[in-house]
Protein backbone atom coordinates (compact mmCIF):
# COMPACT_ATOMS: atom_id res chain seq x y z
CA UNK A 1 0.00 0.00 0.00
CA UNK A 2 1.27 3.46 -0.89
CA UNK A 3 0.58 6.11 1.72
CA UNK A 4 0.40 9.64 0.39
CA UNK A 5 1.04 12.00 3.32
CA UNK A 6 -0.39 15.42 2.50
CA UNK A 7 -0.49 18.85 4.15
CA UNK A 8 -3.10 21.56 3.70
CA UNK A 9 -3.90 24.86 5.38
CA UNK A 10 -7.03 23.37 6.97
CA UNK A 11 -9.58 20.57 6.54
CA UNK A 12 -11.79 22.69 4.28
CA UNK A 13 -8.92 23.12 1.82
CA UNK A 14 -8.18 19.39 1.98
CA UNK A 15 -11.81 18.46 1.28
CA UNK A 16 -11.95 20.85 -1.67
CA UNK A 17 -8.93 19.21 -3.31
CA UNK A 18 -9.50 15.61 -2.18
CA UNK A 19 -13.25 15.33 -2.83
CA UNK A 20 -12.69 11.94 -4.51
CA UNK A 21 -11.60 10.57 -1.12
CA UNK A 22 -14.68 11.80 0.74
CA UNK A 23 -18.30 10.75 0.89
CA UNK A 24 -20.15 14.04 0.94
CA UNK A 25 -18.44 16.13 3.60
CA UNK A 26 -17.01 13.12 5.47
CA UNK A 27 -13.75 11.36 4.70
CA UNK A 28 -13.79 7.84 3.25
CA UNK A 29 -12.03 6.24 6.22
CA UNK A 30 -11.32 3.07 4.24
CA UNK A 31 -8.68 5.07 2.31
CA UNK A 32 -7.95 8.13 4.42
CA UNK A 33 -6.43 8.93 7.81
CA UNK A 34 -7.58 12.52 8.44
CA UNK A 35 -6.36 15.01 11.02
CA UNK A 36 -2.96 13.55 11.71
CA UNK A 37 -0.55 15.44 13.91
CA UNK A 38 3.12 15.94 13.31
CA UNK A 39 5.49 16.63 16.17
CA UNK A 40 9.16 17.39 15.82
CA UNK A 41 9.75 16.67 19.48
CA UNK A 42 7.65 15.23 22.26
CA UNK A 43 7.19 17.12 25.49
CA UNK A 44 9.75 16.28 28.14
CA UNK A 45 8.86 16.03 31.81
CA UNK A 46 10.76 16.01 35.07
CA UNK A 47 9.01 13.34 37.13
CA UNK A 48 11.38 13.36 40.08
CA UNK A 49 8.30 14.32 42.12
CA UNK A 50 5.61 11.96 40.74
CA UNK A 51 2.84 13.98 42.37
CA UNK A 52 3.94 17.18 40.64
CA UNK A 53 5.47 16.46 37.22
CA UNK A 54 7.10 19.51 35.66
CA UNK A 55 7.20 20.03 31.91
CA UNK A 56 10.78 20.96 31.01
CA UNK A 57 10.38 21.13 27.24
CA UNK A 58 7.17 21.65 25.24
CA UNK A 59 5.99 19.45 22.40
CA UNK A 60 6.71 21.02 19.02
CA UNK A 61 3.66 20.51 16.78
CA UNK A 62 3.70 21.59 13.13
CA UNK A 63 0.93 23.85 11.85
CA UNK A 64 -1.39 22.69 9.11
CA UNK A 65 -3.90 19.96 8.41
CA UNK A 66 -2.26 16.59 7.72
CA UNK A 67 -3.95 13.64 6.04
CA UNK A 68 -2.83 10.33 4.54
CA UNK A 69 -4.47 8.79 1.49
CA UNK A 70 -3.67 5.07 1.24
CA UNK A 71 -3.89 3.49 -2.20
CA UNK A 72 -2.60 0.29 -3.82
CA UNK A 73 -0.19 2.25 -6.03
CA UNK A 74 1.50 5.64 -6.17
CA UNK A 75 -1.00 8.22 -7.42
CA UNK A 76 0.79 10.82 -9.57
CA UNK A 77 -2.04 13.35 -9.24
CA UNK A 78 -1.59 13.33 -5.46
CA UNK A 79 2.20 13.49 -5.71
CA UNK A 80 1.96 16.47 -8.06
CA UNK A 81 -0.51 18.57 -6.06
CA UNK A 82 0.35 22.29 -6.04
CA UNK A 83 2.35 23.96 -3.29
CA UNK A 84 4.16 20.73 -2.40
CA UNK A 85 1.00 19.54 -0.62
CA UNK A 86 2.30 16.00 -0.97
CA UNK A 87 4.98 15.79 1.70
CA UNK A 88 5.83 12.08 1.53
CA UNK A 89 4.83 8.88 -0.18
CA UNK A 90 5.75 5.71 1.59
CA UNK A 91 5.43 2.01 0.89
CA UNK A 92 3.84 0.65 4.07
CA UNK A 93 5.06 -2.90 3.42
CA UNK A 94 8.76 -2.08 3.09
CA UNK A 95 8.88 1.15 5.09
CA UNK A 96 10.65 2.84 2.17
CA UNK A 97 9.91 6.44 1.31
CA UNK A 98 9.43 6.56 -2.45
CA UNK A 99 8.86 10.32 -2.60
CA UNK A 100 9.96 13.21 -0.38
CA UNK A 101 8.83 16.75 -1.18
CA UNK A 102 11.77 18.76 -2.54
CA UNK A 103 11.42 21.43 0.16
CA UNK A 104 11.28 18.92 3.04
CA UNK A 105 14.33 18.97 5.32
CA UNK A 106 15.36 15.30 5.60
CA UNK A 107 17.22 16.01 8.86
CA UNK A 108 13.95 17.31 10.28
CA UNK A 109 12.14 14.25 8.96
CA UNK A 110 14.47 12.05 11.00
CA UNK A 111 12.98 13.53 14.19
CA UNK A 112 9.34 13.68 13.04
CA UNK A 113 6.61 11.86 14.91
CA UNK A 114 3.50 11.35 12.78
CA UNK A 115 0.40 10.07 14.57
CA UNK A 116 -1.45 8.00 13.77
CA UNK A 117 0.35 6.11 11.03
CA UNK A 118 -1.34 3.57 8.75
CA UNK A 119 -1.73 0.17 10.37
CA UNK A 120 1.18 -2.14 9.65
CA UNK A 121 3.47 0.61 8.37
CA UNK A 122 7.16 0.21 9.13
CA UNK A 123 8.31 3.81 8.82
CA UNK A 124 11.30 4.94 10.84
CA UNK A 125 9.53 8.18 11.81
CA UNK A 126 6.41 6.49 13.18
Amino acid sequence: MMNHFLKFHDETAALAILAAYAIGSAWDLSRVIPGQRVALARAEWDVSDPDNPLQTSPEQILDGYFITVSLPALEVTLRDLPDNACRLIGDSETGDLVYIAPDLDTDLLATAIIEPVPAGARYSFA
